[in-house]
């Protein structure tokens, strides 16, 4: 039998922690790869989605609906990452993204994810600390990413449901699911009469979705942007690949003024133990990134080798490794082709054996199978399926742990495994010290001191692996 490990070579365990509440068409990442290239001008609005669309529908089954909305925005997150640069993905919105770029708001789901995280990392900055400094983000977890994902549908439900009272959460999953999670088409098909947008219906979203500043945020939402709105959307459709300066003068229009100080939070309290588990995961997570960046890389040049096509490495967005007889891995990742700043980003699936040198370095043979696929469905095989990590397969080529058919609404054995709730890798590399309450609660509550109050973090992690 497989055994599935969470990770490998100081790969930090992520542990799930109570978050009880956690439980549009735009275009997607794409190019001129034939056959399962995946494409930003057509996420589940095209091609797979139609197959999608022969398929019976879920009808008004609850689960079903919310686990193909689940799926739908996630690809709407990967969408929004590819539209944005390098460079100012990994120092600066990564995090915007993850943390507070829900899918609610007058445009596309991805143009309002990328509109909310812009707003959010310019009006909130992170300040790094010398106490506090991870640098550069250039992995994602699938786990982080699900969670994204929840957290938005939840914002969404509820937006609904505060907008439209006589709606059931079962009506208003069934909406979203008619309007392919477009928040304005699903309040359209909700509603008989016309109904606009309110700041009591975006503080039930932010708040629903986790958003770190949910007054904020609906005042943004219902205040600021709409005398914006016009100009923001034309920079969004005009650019499909945002430049830093699109980011910059969509900065200036997010944010025209300071933020009034009575929707900022205080500062959380940072006692000495949290500090020193935060510190102890971001070191982790150094090494776990780096493990990711090579073996992206390796692959990068293994398809090179293969086709002649030269990628560099944009953003690396799941991986799932299996020890057993076979032991290997299963990873998907954002590329995009090389000396082309405005090309779109391809997504790719990647399987490799697990490198058993003394140096434990990735090597071209090691990869056996690199391809572009389209990042609409979820499964298709049963080792990341049986683990809960959401990692994209191909369809149409083997590789390990696949499954000759599968069903996107029958993934696992419910939706709570999906959730992935606090704290997660990407709370503590892009942890600010002087606004990230809940991670703060989050760590005081996951990551308990003993109760003579001496143990050390070294001691700790060893207590937990016990």
């Amino acid at each position: 039998m497989t055994t599935t490990m969470d990770g490998r070579r100081h790969r930090e365990i992520e542990e799930a922690a109570a978050d009880s509440s956690d439980k549009t068409t735009s275009t997607s990442p794409s190019g001129g790869v034939p056959d399962d290239r995946a494409a930003p001008h057509e996420t589940p609005s095209s091609s797979e989605e139609k197959k999608d669309d022969a398929a019976p529908a879920p009808q008004r089954n609850p689960r079903a609906l919310r686990l193909r909305l689940l799926n739908l925005i996630r690809t709407f997150y990967l969408e929004a990452l590819s539209r944005l640069p390098a460079a100012r993905l990994w120092s600066t919105h990564a995090r915007g993204v993850l943390v507070a770029g829900h899918c609610y708001g007058p445009f596309s789901p991805v143009d309002n994810i990328l509109v909310n995280a812009i707003w959010y990392d310019t009006a909130f900055p992170r300040r790094p600390t010398t106490e506090f400094h991870f640098g550069d983000v250039l992995e994602i977890s699938p786990q982080c990413m699900a969670r994204a994902a929840h957290r938005s549908l939840e914002g969404l439900v509820a937006f609904l449901l505060q907008l439209c009272p006589s709606l059931s959460r079962d009506d208003a999953l069934w909406h979203l699911h008619l309007s392919k999670a477009d928040l304005l088409q699903a309040v359209a098909s909700a509603s008989d009469s016309a109904l606009s947008p309110t700041h009591a219906a975006f503080l039930a979203a932010a708040e629903a979705a986790h958003h770190p500043v949910p007054r904020a945020m609906a005042h943004f939402a219902s205040s600021v942007l709409p005398t914006v709105e016009h100009n923001a959307h034309k920079l969004l459709r005009v650019n499909q690949v945002l430049s830093a300066p699109d980011l910059d003068r969509l900065s200036a229009m997010l944010v025209p003024s300071p933020i009034p100080g009575d929707l900022c939070p205080p500062p959380p309290l940072l006692t000495t133990w949290v500090s020193a588990i935060i510190k102890s995961r971001m070191d982790g997570c150094r090494d776990s990134q780096e493990t990711s960046r090579q073996l992206a890389e390796t692959v990068l040049r293994k398809y090179v080798q293969q086709t002649g096509q030269i990628y560099e490495l944009h953003m690396f967005c799941g991986l799932h490794v299996f020890f057993g007889p076979k032991p290997f891995w299963h990873i998907n990742f954002l590329a995009r082709p090389k000396d082309a700043a405005g090309e779109l980003r391809i997504y790719f699936f990647a399987e490799a054996t697990v490198p058993m040198g003394d140096d434990n370095e990735f090597l071209e043979d090691d990869i056996v199978l690199c391809c572009p696929i389209k990042p609409s469905r979820i499964g298709g095989c049963r080792s990341c399926s049986a683990g809960y990590i959401k990692i994209n397969h191909p369809i149409n080529k083997e590789h390990n742990g696949g499954l000759e058919d599968y069903d996107a609404d029958k993934i696992g054995n419910g939706d709570d495994h999906w959730a992935y709730n606090f704290p997660r890798l990407v709370d503590f590399i892009t942890f600010d010290a002087e606004r990230d309450c809940a991670t703060v609660c989050a760590v005081e509550k996951s990551f308990p001191q003993s109760s003579d109050g001496d143990e050390s973090v070294e001691d700790f992690w060893i207590r937990q692996a016990l």
